[in-house]
């Protein structure tokens, strides 16, 4: 289950909203090189546009959970479906080309190829369907603090 604190910055109608909240570092601190290293270059800070079923406004202190069965599903969705479709679409290429008297590499690089589309589509179809959008999408679930401030971060649209 992850959990984040993060501050509203915009609302966008009333079911969405863009909230500011702190990257978790991919190292331990940066001890390992006195320079530090590329994860912590990177700004601090992270955009994200969540539900906001509490209806937040902006400059509360919020609390955005996903559930780590949610994360894992849009996770699958979109790194194993496009993998699944070019090893499919492999397999069916060399099928195919068995079948029709082709040499085994042309169909294979053609069906990975289409395989590879395929797969791409559908995770394109799967986002742009709501339910499974709103599943995968995090969630904001406690106001801990009304209007705490905006932090100085660029705009962008939410939930484009």
């Amino acid at each position: 289950m992850a959990e984040h604190i993060g501050i509203v910055v915009k609302t966008e109608s009333s079911d969405f909203a863009q909230v500011v909240t702190d990257r978790k570092g991919a190292c331990g601190g940066c001890q390992s090189n006195p320079d530090g290293c590329r994860s912590c270059l990177a700004s601090a800070k992270m955009e994200s546009c969540v539900v906001n079923p509490v209806g937040a406004e902006p400059g509360d202190l919020v609390k955005v959970h996903l559930s780590s069965a949610n994360l894992f599903t849009g996770a699958a969705i979109l790194y194993l479906l496009p993998v699944f479709g070019l090893l499919l679409g492999t397999f069916t290429g060399v099928w195919a080309s068995k079948l029709y008297g082709l040499a085994e590499i042309i169909g294979s690089i053609g069906g990975a190829i289409a395989g590879l589309v395929i797969g791409y589509a559908a995770v394109i179809v799967l986002d742009r369907n709501p339910r499974i959008r709103r599943r995968i999408t995090p969630t904001i679930t406690t106001i801990l603090t009304r209007k705490v401030g905006l932090p100085n971060v660029k705009k962008a649209p939410c939930c484009g």
